[in-house]
């Protein structure tokens, strides 16, 4: 028994050190970075963004606004914005139409754009537009002779609502087709004009 427990007491005296040289020749654990201490992640890029290139343009115009023909010119402003990649231009319109048929009047639209142009890779190039806003119409009185035969003057403002074709024949001039409803009373009117 003193033999046993003499040998016991060796083993353990020797099998000390040894396992402390072990424990040192272990591989020291990494710890986590700390989240502070991690690169951030980059932002996320925007889809959205502008040129901030504005560019205005003027076109001149004769068409039938609720069965009246009027004529004048048109003042665009736009610039180009990219939306998931696919650039549409957006800004505003107006301008003063005058009415050439009796009842006279005139019409002042105000209107928000966005078009988008076709890419078919030729010298014309076609787009397609929305105009939305108001206008602001006015009709004067019914006269023959210089008699006034219908008191009809008054002045409105009314919804404007136009889809907007239209073809860049080069980087300056195009062609507009709008139709659709300026003060009530189906709308259209051919356009040519030039951007500054």
């Amino acid at each position: 028994m003193k033999n046993s427990l003499t040998v016991l007491i060796l083993a353990i005296a020797f099998a000390n050190p040894a396992l402390a040289a072990a424990k040192k020749k272990k591989t020291p654990v990494k710890t986590a970075t700390p989240a502070a201490e991690t690169a951030a992640a980059p932002a996320p890029t925007h889809s959205e963004s502008a040129h901030h290139d504005w560019t205005p343009s003027a076109s001149f115009g004769l068409g039938s606004i609720g069965s009246n023909f009027h004529l004048g010119v048109l003042g665009k402003y736009e610039t180009t914005a990219n939306i998931q990649g696919t650039p549409i231009s957006v800004g505003g319109r107006t301008g003063f139409l005058f009415g050439v048929d009796t009842p006279s009047g005139w019409v002042i639209p105000l209107t928000a754009t966005a078009s988008y142009e076709v890419k078919n890779g030729g010298g014309l190039r076609p787009y397609i537009g929305v105009d939305m806003g108001i206008a602001i119409y006015h009709t004067n009185d019914i006269k023959v002779g210089g008699f006034t035969v219908a008191n009809s003057s008054r002045t409105s403002v009314e919804f404007t609502g136009l889809i907007v074709p239209g073809v860049h024949f080069t980087n300056q001039i195009y062609g507009e087709i709008p139709f659709g409803t300026v003060a009530g009373g189906f709308t259209i009117f051919p356009s040519v004009g030039t951007h500054f």
